[in-house]
């Protein structure tokens, strides 16, 4: 979505502030029960607002204090952690950032899939 090879793919890092360690977060598929539901387009997504967050340059850091692990988005995934400042689908979600981003529908549609199930395993949207 954005010209360098590091922001390709929408990534979210996650930190467990006990362990110490750094992970990256895999693409993982929703199951059909739980907040979000099945992944179709007619499913709007929203941040959790139980985090913590604050800019770092042009990515978002934050923390979810219930799970103790700090999260640090990509550009990209900071600005769709923006948009969902409102619930919205994944095909608005792509609207919007095939306008700003210099990507092709389907690839959108697939990647930002991908990275809402990632937020919803880790309970950063809902």
């Amino acid at each position: 979505m954005t010209a360098s090879n590091n922001d390709r793919k929408l990534m979210t890092k996650a930190t467990n502030r006990d362990e110490g360690e750094l992970s990256e977060a895999k693409s993982s598929s929703l199951s059909a029960s739980g907040t979000a539901g099945p992944q179709d387009n007619m499913t709007r997504y929203s941040r959790n607002s139980k985090t913590i967050s604050g800019r770092l340059h042009d990515e978002l850091v934050m923390m979810d204090l219930d799970q103790g692990k700090y999260f640090s988005l990509n550009p990209v995934a900071t600005r769709i952690w923006d948009l969902l400042a409102k619930p919205l689908t994944t095909e608005e979600l792509c609207l919007i950032l095939i306008d700003e981003y210099d990507v092709e529908p389907e690839r959108c549609r697939i990647e930002v899939k991908e990275h809402l199930a990632e937020m919803v395993r880790l309970g950063l949207v809902l």
